[in-house]
């Protein structure tokens, strides 16, 4: 692999070799301190049983968190293109659009189709979990990605959150110093995702810089919201030097509002690292203000969750959690990031 010009964190081996899956009690390096309860082996008999009878094809399902952002379209993007290397996999996937009850109605038709597997990024990590019972309880394979869960699963594909957060404050440390005020945006509590990537944040910073200020605004919905969120947290804290961003619609609302009130002396350390941010950054040159962004390669995460998938269903057994990996794009380092 070239040398990338971003930082990268291989957390572990996406390989076949690796035995990954949903909660063995391996708390101590989960990013949300657990990993869930150890699986009942209910959908992985079950898909072994099938792979016995020698089934020649499969339908798993991709529910991303929203396809109305590019991450979720990213990981749709990623599965499929498993999805064709393998050749006899069907590829479906409803689009909860960030709402847990539509999600809920999802897994409950998916289970009266009678779907072979699905890979699911919970809405709401904590309402989840009876449905999940119910899937795998119908024999079906469940692979939790992206958003971890207390849910009995077959496996789980995740980044450690704690770790991109961590690596997010760094960057802005480096680049804003060891003083100032930092804006947090926040999400509803259930998103296990931005809750393990804020605590790795506020845990660096207190670390590395414990005289910057942090203050927390809550910022749920559309990236128009955030925008908003953002320019009234401007006026009430004019002091504020930077801001973190635990996704990419927030980090992209933030710099919108930045630059629509004239603050582009406000650095901001976003997530994701969509192609629209990349390209922000490729225009404004080394002196954006958006200063970074933790990438995840979310083509890779649907790629490794629909694989991981397949190889339940093909009767491999799987016992602990597949890591994925993280980089940073920078402003600085934009025109030799490798988003692959």
């Amino acid at each position: 692999m070239k040398k990338r010009m971003a930082t990268m964190i291989l957390c572990a081996a996406m390989t076949a070799s690796i035995l990954a899956g949903c909660g063995t009690g391996k708390e101590s390096n989960a990013p949300g301190g657990t990993a869930g309860g150890t699986a009942t082996g209910t959908s992985q008999d079950t898909a072994a049983a099938a792979q016995g009878e020698g089934k020649d094809g499969y339908t798993i399902a991709v529910l991303a968190w929203s396809q109305a952002e590019e991450f979720g379209v990213d990981i749709i993007s990623g599965a499929e293109k498993k999805a064709a290397e393998l050749g006899n996999v069907t590829v479906v996937k409803p689009d909860p659009a960030g709402d847990m009850q539509k999600e809920i109605a999802i897994l409950e038709d998916l289970i009266q189709q009678g779907v072979d597997a699905i890979c699911v990024a919970p809405v709401d990590a904590n309402a989840i979990v009876p449905y999940i019972d119910k899937v795998r309880e119908a024999g079906i394979v469940l692979v939790d990605y992206d958003i971890d869960t207390e849910a009995q699963c077959d496996a789980k594909v995740l980044s450690d959150n704690a770790a991109g957060g961590a690596m997010a404050a760094d960057y802005l440390v480096q680049e804003m110093g060891t003083e100032g005020k930092v804006l947090i945006l926040t999400e509803v509590p259930g998103v296990t995702t931005a809750e393990e990537r804020i605590a790795g944040f506020k845990d660096r910073m207190a670390e590395i810089a414990p005289n910057v200020e942090m203050v927390e605004q809550l910022s749920n919905g559309t990236r128009d919201t955030h925008r908003a969120t953002t320019e009234n947290m401007l006026q009430a804290h004019p002091d504020i030097t930077g801001i973190f961003c635990f996704m990419g619609d927030n980090s992209l609302g933030a710099y919108t509002a930045c630059k629509t009130n004239n603050r582009q002396d406000v650095l901001i350390a976003g997530y994701d690292a969509t192609p629209e941010q990349l390209d922000i950054m490729k225009n404004d040159g080394p002196d954006c203000n958006l200063i970074c962004s933790v990438a995840l390669y979310p083509k890779k995460i649907g790629y490794v969750a629909l694989e991981t998938a397949y190889n339940i269903l093909e009767g491999e057994e799987i016992n602990d959690v597949v890591w994925t990996e993280l980089g940073l794009l920078t402003a600085k380092d934009a025109d030799s990031f490798e988003a692959e």
